[in-house]
């Protein structure tokens, strides 16, 4: 089995899993070109498991949502999240749960999926060369409010919660049907 066809099945796996656990959710399905370098370090993660990324959209009882500012967009904030660690058999879930806590020190339960984007990656000197990939926004309901500051250096420059969304916040995905709004 090629790694393009190793990837898609992790894929199509994980994507069923998480629909089954979280329910349905509209799938933006796209396909990028990434330069070589680029796209070899993702076949080594590829190779290792590595199945792409996700984040949680968290928010507590008083309808708070919690957002982070992260060194490589200080400006910005955005959702707490990461790349799914290679070899660990948590799925894509269990790496929301995991950066969350440790970029912020909040616990949370996943509620829904927000949004699941399916990428298809090629490779720019081998248009045959591909990879699949996972980035998955989840929504989650804050089980601990308490932000630990420091709680570990994962390039997170603050943590907060916010009643009115910031003026500066990253690009949330915006599911299909909240598009047609």
């Amino acid at each position: 089995m090629t790694l393009e066809e190793r990837t898609r099945e992790a894929v199509r796996t994980e994507l069923q899993r998480l629909l089954d656990r979280y329910g349905e959710v509209e799938v933006d399905r796209q396909t990028v070109t990434n330069e070589p370098d680029l796209f070899e370090a993702g076949r080594d993660l590829a190779q290792e498991g590595w199945l792409g990324d996700a984040g949680t959209w968290v928010t507590d009882d008083s309808g708070r949502v919690l957002l982070i500012r992260h060194e490589g967009e200080p400006d910005t904030w955005g959702t707490p999240g990461g790349g799914h660690e290679p070899g660990t058999d948590d799925g894509l879930d269990g790496t929301a749960l995991r950066t969350l806590t440790e970029q912020t020190g909040v616990e949370a339960d996943l509620d829904s999926l927000y949004y699941v984007r399916w990428q298809t990656v090629v490779n720019e000197a081998d248009a045959d060369d591909r990879l699949h990939m996972l980035s998955v926004v989840f929504e989650g309901t804050a089980v601990s409010t308490d932000i630990v500051e420091g709680e570990a250096d994962h390039g997170v420059l603050a943590a907060t919660w916010f009643q009115n969304l910031p003026e500066r916040l990253h690009e949330i995905p915006q599911r299909k049907s909240e598009e047609a709004e």
